[in-house]
């Protein structure tokens, strides 16, 4: 332990190139928050590479399906995840950064369909089909429930089977499923709408491989450079400009 402290300490100190010239994350296309065709690939890719510049350090991003991504992170094939949730067995495998900003997460459902549900035995109970995609993490209690489901590889996969009526709901960020509605979807957009209340705030974080010697150090390096950048305003600026409707949780 005392070793290990000593080399983060040192890993500190040094100039920052020496920890790496450039990093390579592996992300999905996660609208509006983080895509590859989107304005500087989306606002969470933007606050990691200015938090990480901050610190002398470059990032480039690979984008590829979320199960890949996180299974070539965890191998160290790329050294993390540019953004994802927070779990108990992910933390066995990544170091996680200070949260980035919160998800709204809902349940979308067709604007026809009237849906009341008390708890997520509710939702078993009525045979409800849900699209879920393939990685994403789910609250434990709805899997318990053990709803009727159907795994999906993209986020547009999972409206497009809700708008055709193969499947009931979609658990999703609020701002993904607008975005997706608006600009991937647009034939859909009058058709779908979500339930109130929102199910959860899950906070983003950056995620680096434990199997990469080098994430220990950079994951302190990017907390210090992204508390600098919210002090700065450069972080709120950012929100601003590249993600919609965005207010803070």
């Amino acid at each position: 332990m005392i070793l290990r402290a000593i080399f983060i300490a040192v890993c500190c100190l040094k100039p920052l190139q020496a920890l790496s010239d450039t990093l390579l994350l592996a992300s999905s296309n996660y609208y509006p928050h983080y895509a590859e065709d989107l304005p500087q690939q989306g606002a969470v890719s933007e606050i990691v590479r200015q938090a990480f510049l901050l610190r002398g350090i470059d990032v480039d991003i690979e984008f590829m399906p979320f199960a890949r991504a996180f299974h070539e992170s965890r191998q160290a094939n790329y050294i993390g995840l540019v953004a994802a949730w927070y779990d108990d067995e992910r933390a066995q495998h990544f170091f996680y950064s200070q949260p980035l900003y919160a998800n709204q997460i809902v349940f979308f459902k067709r604007k026809s369909d009237t849906i009341r549900y008390q708890d997520y035995a509710d939702i078993a109970q009525q045979q409800l089909r849900l699209a879920l995609v393939q990685g994403y993490l789910q609250p434990q209690a709805l899997l318990d429930s053990q709803p009727n489901m159907v795994r999906v590889a993209f986020d547009a996969q999972a409206f497009e089977m809700l708008a055709r009526g193969r499947v009931d709901l979609v658990p999703g960020d609020k701002l993904n499923g607008l975005y997706l509605l608006q600009h991937k979807l647009p034939q859909y957009a009058d058709t779908l709408d979500w339930l109130t209340p929102a199910l959860e705030l899950r906070p983003m974080y950056l995620l680096l491989s434990k199997q990469d010697p080098r994430s220990e150090a950079l994951i302190q390096q990017f907390n210090s450079g992204l508390t600098e950048l919210r002090h700065s305003g450069q972080y709120q600026q950012i929100l601003q400009a590249l993600l919609p409707h965005h207010s803070e949780p």
